[in-house]
C-alpha cells in the first residue's frame, strides 16, 4: 500500500516538475496575455457586441475574455507555475545547497581526481631550490581565498575556490519569479479598477466599479475634491483643436481637514492609502433653468436641473428628464433633448432650442418648454486603481537583477596545485569551473605560466 502511495506520489510530483508544464505554461500565459491587450476590458457589453457581433461576444464572455486577470482559469495558470517552480527547484536545491554551505571537503589531488578534471597542466620540475610554497599560496590567495593546504604522502596540495555562491544564482532567479507571480495573484485577488468623475468644485468619497453593466459604488473611506482643471490645445491653425494636455488639481480630505494637495496628469497620478488616481478623461456636464409656461394660465415655473437628471413638472403628474445638451442641433445653435414621462403615455425625446423659446409650441401640450439659462462645468475624469501586489512584483524584480547578476557575472571556480616532496618530479595544476571558461581559461593558464617561471628560477 506504501509502495503504491509512493508511486502515485512520484508521478504527480514528475508532472508539476515537468519542463513540458512550464513551456505549456509559460506559452499559455503569453498567448492569454495578448488576447488581453487586444481586447479592451471591462467595457459595457452593448460595445462589446457592437463589435463583436452577438455569436463571438457569447462566447468570448463565455470564457470571462473581457474581465481576463481575474478569471478563475487566468489565476489557476499563475498558480500551476508557481507550483511547477517550487517543484523544479526542490528537485536540485538540497544538493546545492550542501555543495555550498558545507566545508570545502578538499582532498588530496590524486590520479583519480585527474580524469574527472577539465584542466588538467603538468610541469616537469628538476630543481627545486628556488621553489617555495609560500609563493603559490600568496598567488592563490591573490585571485582565490586563503588556500588549503593538504598534507599527503608523498606531495602537498594547495586547494583554493571563489564564487561558490553563484551555484545559488538560479534559485534566486526562481525565487524572484515566484515572487512576482505571488504579486501577480494578490494583485488579481485583491486589487481593483474603477473609476469617477468629479465636477469642479466638488468632492467624491466613493468610486464606481464596473462589473458586467452595472456601475456599483465603492466607499473609498476618504473624499478628494477637484480644486480646478484645464485643457491646453496645439496652437495650429486649423478649425479642429487638438488636445495636448489636461491636467486636474486635486486635494484629499479626511474629517474635513486638508491632508494632501497634487495636480495629477496624464501617467502621474496621485497615490494615497493604496490607490493610484489616474488622468484618464474629462468633459462638461450642463446645468439647466428650463422654463414652463401654462397655455391656459398665467401661471410659470422654472425647473432647475443637470443634464441626465430629472426633475418633477409642478402641478402635474408629468416629470421631465434631460437626456443631453449640444451646442448646435442642425444650424439651430444650442438646444437640448429632453423626454417627458407622464401616466398612460409612451415616452418620447424631443428638443428644445435655446434661441427659438416657441418651438416646443408645436407639441401641442397644456405647457410650453423653454430653455432659459444653460451653465456648463466642466468634469475631470479618473481611473483609480488598487493593487497591492505591485510592491511585490517590483520586490521580485529587484531579486531578479540579483540573480541574473549572479548567474551570469559570477562562477564556481576551483584550483588544485599538487607539489611533489621530492626533488625531482613534476607540479600538478588542475581547476574547474561551472561557467565563464573563457575567463578561467585565462586565470589558469596564467597560474601555469607563473609556477614554470618559478621552476625555472
Amino acid at each position: 500500500m506504501d509502495h503504491k502511495e509512493k508511486g502515485i506520489f512520484d508521478i504527480v510530483f514528475d508532472f508539476f516538475r515537468s519542463l513540458k508544464l512550464t513551456i505549456f505554461l509559460l506559452i499559455s500565459l503569453a498567448i492569454l496575455s495578448i488576447i488581453g491587450t487586444l481586447i479592451k476590458q471591462n467595457a459595457p457589453s452593448v460595445e462589446y457586441i457592437q463589435r463583436y457581433g452577438i455569436g463571438l461576444f457569447n462566447v468570448l464572455d463565455f470564457f470571462n475574455l473581457f474581465d481576463m486577470y481575474r478569471s478563475g482559469w487566468f489565476r489557476t495558470i499563475l498558480v500551476l507555475l508557481v507550483v511547477n517552480l517550487v517543484a523544479c527547484s526542490i528537485q536540485r536545491f538540497p544538493a546545492v545547497w550542501n555543495q555550498i554551505f558545507r566545508g570545502p571537503g578538499a582532498k588530496e589531488l590524486g590520479d583519480s581526481m585527474l580524469k574527472t578534471l577539465p584542466y588538467v597542466e603538468r610541469i616537469k620540475l628538476s630543481n627545486r631550490g628556488g621553489m617555495k610554497e609560500d609563493e603559490i599560496r600568496s598567488f592563490l590567495k591573490r585571485i582565490f581565498k586563503d588556500p588549503q593546504r593538504i598534507e599527503g604522502e608523498s606531495s602537498v596540495t594547495f586547494y583554493a575556490e571563489k564564487g561558490r555562491f553563484s551555484r545559488l544564482g538560479v534559485y534566486i532567479t526562481h525565487l524572484s519569479i515566484l515572487i512576482i507571480l505571488i504579486g501577480a495573484l494578490a494583485g488579481s485577488l485583491y486589487g481593483f479598477r474603477g473609476f469617477v468623475n468629479i465636477l469642479e468644485g466638488e468632492s467624491v468619497d466613493q468610486l464606481y466599479l464596473r462589473e458586467k453593466d452595472e456601475d456599483i459604488a465603492k466607499p473609498i473611506g476618504f473624499s478628494i475634491r477637484c480644486d480646478d482643471f484645464r485643457v491646453t490645445f496645439y496652437d495650429l491653425k486649423r478649425a479642429e483643436k487638438i488636445v495636448k494636455e489636461y491636467m486636474s488639481d486635486l486635494t484629499v480630505l479626511e474629517n474635513g481637514k486638508e491632508v494632501m494637495k497634487k495636480t495629477i496628469e496624464v501617467n502621474h497620478p496621485l497615490h494615497y492609502k493604496g490607490l493610484a488616481f489616474y488622468q484618464s478623461s474629462y468633459g462638461a456636464i450642463h446645468d439647466l433653468a428650463i422654463g414652463v409656461q401654462w397655455k391656459n394660465k398665467k401661471e410659470t415655473a422654472l425647473l432647475k436641473v443637470s443634464e441626465g437628471g430629472t426633475v418633477p413638472i409642478p402641478n402635474t403628474p408629468a416629470s421631465l428628464r434631460v437626456l443631453k445638451y449640444s451646442d448646435q442641433v442642425h444650424n439651430f445653435g444650442e438646444g437640448v433633448q429632453v423626454v417627458l414621462f407622464k401616466p398612460n403615455q409612451e415616452p418620447r425625446p424631443f428638443w428644445l432650442l435655446k434661441g427659438y423659446p416657441k418651438f416646443d409650441e408645436q407639441r401641442n401640450d397644456e405647457f410650453i418648454l423653454s430653455i432659459e439659462e444653460v451653465i456648463e462645468r466642466e468634469y475631470t475624469g479618473l481611473q483609480v486603481t488598487k493593487d497591492p501586489g505591485v510592491w511585490i512584483v517590483w520586490a521580485g524584480c529587484s531579486l531578479m537583477i540579483i540573480g541574473l547578476i549572479v548567474s551570469f557575472f559570477f562562477s564556481h571556480q576551483r584550483v588544485w596545485v599538487r607539489i611533489p616532496k621530492t626533488p625531482t618530479g613534476e607540479i600538478v595544476l588542475a581547476g574547474s569551473t561551472n561557467k565563464n571558461r573563457v575567463g578561467f581559461e585565462k586565470t589558469f593558464h596564467h597560474l601555469g605560466e607563473r609556477v614554470c617561471s618559478w621552476v625555472k628560477q
